[in-house]
C-alpha cells in the first residue's frame, strides 16, 4: 500500500495519487524486478526507490497496524470521504525514541519497603551524578529510609538530589527521563505522577512479576547509554482518561466534555492498566449498567467491571478470564469480574468509543471505583463514570522489542503456554528429520529477534527532550471507522443475488429479485444452481420424488410461476469458474452468516458492499429484516448507509522445498487467481493507460495466485489422527510457542464470535485492528487466547518432533493436509469485507450479541424496596435511557422481560 494524504484521491484501480505526474508507462518502464518471496510482491531496487520518493509515493513497510483498506467496493462503491475524520498516523516501523535535545534532568523511581534495591538504587543514582552530570530527582520519601541514609556512599551525594512530594509537586516539563527500579508498580506509579505527557520510561526489574520492567540491572551503564544516545525501540502503552460525574453536577460535565483531552480536568485520572468498579463492602451483587458512545449496552450484575488497556490486559482482567492483548491493539477491554451470568463473555471495543458505568437505578448498593488500585471513591446512584483512550501514553522503552519484550513477559511472568515438550514416536524416525531448514533453524535461533513495531500516538512528544523520530516517508492516513458510510461513484446497475439453500428463503428471494428487475430496472446475478433448484423448475418428474416434496411444490406454485417469467432476465454464473471480478456492483445475501461467508470467497480482492438480509438460524451477520426491502434497499443504493469494514486474512501454504512459490492449490477454485490481464485493462480503462502495459508490472492490490482470504478464521487441527497437534508459531520471523492440543484457530475480530468464541476466546469488535490467536482445547493450563496487531504476519508450521500431521480448513472450505516442512502464513489483507449496517457499527454489534449469542441474558436483580430511595435516587439520564430502552431491541419487547 501506498500512503496518501487527507486531500489525495486514488482513481479506481490505480496506484498513483492523481496530482502524480509519473505515468503508467513510465512507473512500467523503470524496469521493476520482482521479488517472489515478499508476500505482496513487492518493489525493490536503488534507483526506482528514488523516483518513488521523488512523486511522494511510499512503500509500508511491515507495520504492526492494520495495512489501510483498499476503499473501493467493486466498480461503484466507495467510501465517503471526510477529512476532517482523517488522521495521521506514523508506520511504526519507524517509532524509535530521538531526544530534541540531550536529557538533562532524570527521575528516579525505587520500589518502596525493599532492601534488595537500595544498593542498586545508590549505584545508579550515583552514576548518573558522576558520570552523566545529570541532575537527578527522587521522591522526598526516599530520603526518610533509615536503611538508606545509613549507607555512606549515599550520605556523599544525598544533598546533591532534588526531590519532590507526591500530591503536592506538578512534575509537568521539568523531567527529561525516567528510570524505575522495582517491579511493574513503580511503572504504575510513574505515570500516575504524570497526567499529561510523560518522560520516555527505562524500567529495571527488581520486584517480583516484572512484566513491565524487561531491562535487567547487571550492566546497567551499558544500557543506559543506549538509551541517552537515542538507540531506543518505543512500545507507547496507551492510558485511559476517566472522568467522574457527580449527580446533579451538570456544567462541570458539560466543562470537562469542552476541554476534553487537550488539559485534563481536575476531577480526571489517566490510567495505565484498569479501572475498576465493585461492590466495595456490600454483600449484594454490583449491578451497574454500562453505556457505549451514548448507547445502553447492558448491565453488570456480579462482583464488578474491569475497564483495562491492552496493558492492563494482562493485570487484573487476565485474572477475571479475559484474553490477553498486545499494547501496540488500539483497543479497550471490558470484562466482567465473576458475573452472575453464563454467558458474560469479556468483550474488546475499538479505542475511540467512549464507555459510561452507572449505578443501576434498581441496584441495592452503591459501587466503588479505584484506578490502577489507588485514589479509591464511591460510585452514588445517580453518579456516572465515563472512560475514554487518552492521547497521552506512557512511552516505555524496550530491551528488545515490542515483539519480543511482550511475548518474554508472558513466558517468563506468567508462564504462558509452559507445559513438557510432547515426545515424538521415534528420535531417529523420518518426521524429526522432515522439518523444514526455516524451522529447524528459527528454533535455534530463538534470541535473534528482528525489529517489532509499535501502535502510534496521535501526541508523541515525551517529557521536555523526547520525541518519536520523525519520518515523513513512513506516514499513513486513517479514516475514523465511525465516519465510515457508503457512496456510489456511478450508479450501481449490477447486483448479485445470494441466497441460502432453504425453501423458506425462495418467497423472499423472488420478491427480491422481481423488484430489483422491474423497480429498479437493474441486472440481476445468481448463482446457476439457483436455476436447477427443483422446486423453481416445473419440468420435474414428480413421480419421481417423495410424498413430502411433491405437496411442496404445489405450495409453491405461485413462486415458481412468478420465477420463471423472470428466468430470462438473470444473469448466472458457476462457482469455481467464472470470475466476479469487477462485474458486481452491490451484493444481497438471503440466509444466515454463510451467504455473507460465501459472498467473501467469490471475490478475492475488492469486494462490492454487501447488504445480508437475516433468513437463517444465527444471523449475527444479517442484520436486516426482510419485511421493508423495498425502503431498506432503496435508501442503500441512493447513498444513505454505514459501513463496517470487516478485515479478512490472508493465508497462504509454503510447501517443503517450495522456498519461492506458495502452492495453495484448492481443487476446482480458479476464483484464487485472479486475472492480471483483466486487472492490467481495468487501470487502462481508468487511467487511459496503453494496452501495451508491461506485464512485468506489480501490483501491491493483487492477491497471489496462491493465497486465499477468509472473513471468519482459518483453522489447523489434527483432523482424523488420534494424537495431539504439535504446532509451532512464529510472529514476524521470531518463535513464540508451541501448541498441543486439538488445534489452533486464527481468526479476525468478525470470526472472534464464531469457532474462537466456542473456544472460549474474548468477543473483539470488527472494527479493531488486530488479530486473534486461540488455542483449541490446548493440553496445558496457562495458555490463554491472545490479540496481536493485524500487521504481523503469522506463521504456523508442524513441530520437527510432532507425531502427526495437520489439517487446514478457511472459513470452513478447502480442508488440506499441513505436512512435515510446510507452513502456513497468515496476515490481514488489504480487502475488506463492506458490510452495510442497518444502524451504526456499535448498536449492530451489540444487538448481534444480545440476540445471536444471548450474552449476558439474565433476570434483572429487584430492588430492596420499589418505593426506596434508591430507585428515586438515579439520574434523570439513567432513568429516561431505561425507559427508552426498546429502541434497543428490534423484536420490540422490552429487553428486561
Amino acid at each position: 500500500m501506498f500512503p496518501m494524504k487527507a486531500d489525495q484521491s486514488m482513481t479506481s484501480g490505480s496506484l498513483f495519487p492523481q496530482h502524480s505526474s509519473l505515468s503508467i508507462e513510465e512507473f512500467n518502464n523503470l524496469g521493476w524486478e520482482q521479488d517472489n518471496d515478499c508476500n505482496n510482491n513487492c518493489i525493490r531496487g536503488d534507483p526506482r526507490e528514488k523516483v518513488l520518493r521523488a512523486h511522494r509515493i511510499f512503500r509500508r513497510t511491515r507495520s504492526l497496524n492494520a495495512p489501510s483498506p483498499f476503499q473501493q467496493f467493486g466498480p461503484c462503491g466507495r467510501i465517503m470521504k471526510n477529512s476532517a475524520m482523517v488522521m495521521q498516523i506514523q508506520d511504526p516501523a519507524s517509532q524509535r525514541l530521538t531526544w530534541y535535545k540531550p536529557p538533562l534532568t532524570v527521575l528516579v523511581i525505587k520500589k518502596v519497603s525493599d532492601a534488595s534495591v537500595l544498593a542498586p538504587f545508590v549505584q545508579l543514582v550515583d552514576w548518573l551524578l558522576q558520570e552523566k552530570n545529570m541532575v537527578v530527582w527522587v521522591e522526598s520519601a526516599v530520603l526518610e529510609d533509615a536503611h538508606l541514609n545509613e549507607d555512606v556512599k549515599f550520605k556523599a551525594i544525598r544533598e546533591k538530589l532534588v526531590t519532590f512530594k507526591d500530591g503536592r509537586d506538578d512534575l509537568t516539563d521539568r523531567i527529561d527521563f525516567i528510570v524505575c527500579l522495582g517491579g511493574d508498580g513503580t511503572l504504575l506509579y510513574a505515570s500516575q505522577l504524570f497526567q499529561q505527557s510523560v518522560p520516555p520510561v527505562m524500567a529495571f526489574h527488581l520486584g517480583s512479576l516484572g512484566f513491565l520492567t524487561p531491562f535487567r540491572f547487571d550492566n546497567f551503564e551499558e544500557q543506559l547509554t543506549s538509551v541517552l544516545e537515542g538507540h531506543a525501540a518505543l512500545t507507547l502503552r496507551s492510558r485511559l482518561r476517566c472522568v467522574m460525574h457527580r449527580k446533579g453536577d451538570k456544567r462541570q460535565e458539560a466543562k470537562v466534555e469542552a476541554n476534553a483531552d487537550a488539559r485534563p480536568a481536575a476531577n480526571s485520572i489517566l490510567v495505565l492498566n484498569e479501572v475498576v468498579i465493585d461492590r466495595g463492602p456490600s454483600p449484594y451483587l454490583s449491578n451497574i449498567d454500562l453505556f457505549l458512545d451514548g448507547k445502553y449496552i447492558t448491565s453488570v450484575q456480579g462482583d464488578g467491571l474491569i475497564v483495562s488497556t491492552p496493558t492492563g490486559s494482562t493485570a487484573y482482567a487476565a485474572a477475571a478470564g479475559a484474553s490477553m492483548i498486545h499494547p501496540s491493539v488500539p483497543a479497550i477491554m471490558v470484562t466482567p469480574i465473576c458475573p452472575h451470568s453464563l454467558s458474560f463473555r469479556p468483550i474488546v471495543v475499538p479505542a475511540g468509543v467512549e464507555l459510561k458505568v452507572s449505578v443501576s437505578p434498581e441496584s441495592r448498593n452503591t459501587s466503588w471505583v479505584s484506578f490502577d488500585g489507588r485514589n479509591r471513591q464511591e460510585l452514588f446512584h445517580g453518579d456516572s463514570l465515563r472512560v475514554t483512550t487518552s492521547i497521552y501514553p506512557v512511552p516505555c522503552i524496550c530491551a528488545q522489542d515490542q515483539i519480543s519484550d511482550w511475548f518474554a513477559s508472558l513466558a517468563d511472568g506468567l508462564h504462558w503456554n509452559v507445559r513438557k515438550r510432547q515426545k515424538c514416536l521415534d528420535e531417529l524416525s523420518d518426521l524429526t528429520a522432515s522439518g523444514s531448514e526455516d524451522t529447524l533453524d528459527e528454533m535455534e535461533n530463538m534470541k535473534l529477534r528482528t525489529r517489532s513495531l509499535n501502535a502510534p500516538s496521535p501526541f508523541q512528544q515525551f517529557g521536555p527532550c523526547g520525541r518519536i523520530m520523525k519520518n515523513s516517508a513512513m506516514v499513513m492516513q486513517i479514516q475514523d471507522p465511525a465516519s465510515q458510510r457508503l457512496t456510489w461513484y456511478k450508479p450501481p446497475l449490477t447486483v448479485l443475488v445470494i441466497k441460502k439453500k432453504d425453501s423458506q428463503v425462495l418467497l423472499p428471494f423472488v420478491q427480491l429479485v422481481e423488484w430489483l428487475v422491474q423497480e429498479k430496472h437493474m441486472v440481476v446475478w445468481v448463482e446457476s444452481a439457483v436455476l436447477e433448484d427443483k422446486l423453481l423448475r416445473d419440468d420435474v418428474k414428480l413421480e419421481n420424488e417423495s410424498a413430502k416434496f411433491r405437496q411442496v411444490h404445489g405450495d409453491y406454485c405461485g413462486v415458481r410461476e412468478r420465477f420463471l417469467a423472470l428466468r430470462e432476465k438473470l444473469v448466472t454464473f458457476k462457482d469455481g469458474r467464472d470470475d466476479l471480478t469487477d462485474r458486481i456492483d452491490f451484493i444481497v445475501c438471503l440466509g444466515g452468516d454463510g451467504t455473507l461467508l460465501y459472498a467473501s470467497q467469490l471475490f478475492q480482492q475488492s469486494v462490492p458492499p454487501v447488504m445480508a438480509f437475516y433468513l437463517g438460524s444465527l444471523g449475527f451477520l444479517t442484520p436486516f429484516q426482510c419485511d421493508n426491502f423495498q425502503e431498506q434497499v432503496t435508501n442503500v443504493l441512493e447513498g444513505h448507509a454505514a459501513l463496517t469494514l470487516r478485515s479478512r486474512l490472508r493465508c497462504s501454504i509454503h510447501r517443503k522445498g517450495e522456498r519461492r512459490k506458495e502452492s495453495l492449490q484448492p481443487a476446482g477454485s480458479s476464483l484464487l487467481k485472479p486475472s492480471h490481464h483483466r486487472y492490467l485493462n481495468y487501470i487502462e480503462l481508468n487511467n487511459g493507460a496503453s494496452s501495451g502495459a508491461n506485464n512485468n508490472y506489480c501490483n501491491p492490490h493483487m492477491s497471489s495466485n496462491n493465497s486465499i482470504l477468509v472473513l471468519n478464521e482459518v483453522v489447523i487441527n489434527r483432523g482424523p489422527s488420534p494424537y495431539l497437534s504439535n504446532i509451532d508459531i512464529f510472529l514476524d520471523g521470531k518463535y513464540i510457542t508451541s501448541v498441543q492440543g486439538d488445534g489452533l484457530i486464527v481468526s479476525t475480530p468478525t470470526g472472534s464470535t464464531a469457532y474462537a468464541a466456542a473456544a472460549g476466546a474474548s468477543m473483539i469488535h470488527p472494527s479493531v485492528p488486530a488479530i486473534l490467536v486461540t488455542p483449541i482445547c490446548p493440553h496445558s493450563l496457562s495458555f490463554r487466547p491472545i490479540v496481536v496487531p493485524a500487521g504481523v504476519e503469522l506463521r504456523i508450521s508442524i513441530s520437527p518432533d510432532s507425531r502427526n500431521t495437520s489439517r487446514v480448513s478457511f472459513d470452513g472450505r478447502n480442508d488440506q493436509e499441513l505436512n512435515h516442512g510446510d507452513s502456513l502464513r497468515v496476515t490481514t489483507s488489504i480487502y475488506p469485507v463492506p458490510s452495510i449496517c442497518s444502524q451504526d457499527q456499535i448498536s449492530d454489534w451489540f444487538d448481534s450479541l444480545a440476540e445471536g449469542l444471548h450474552w449476558n441474558v439474565r433476570k434483572r436483580q429487584k430492588c430492596l424496596d420499589e418505593l426506596s430511595d434508591l430507585t428515586a435516587s438515579g439520574s434523570e439520564d439513567t432513568l429516561d435511557e431505561f425507559d427508552n430502552l426498546k429502541i434497543y431491541d428490534a423484536s420490540g419487547s422490552s429487553l428486561d422481560t
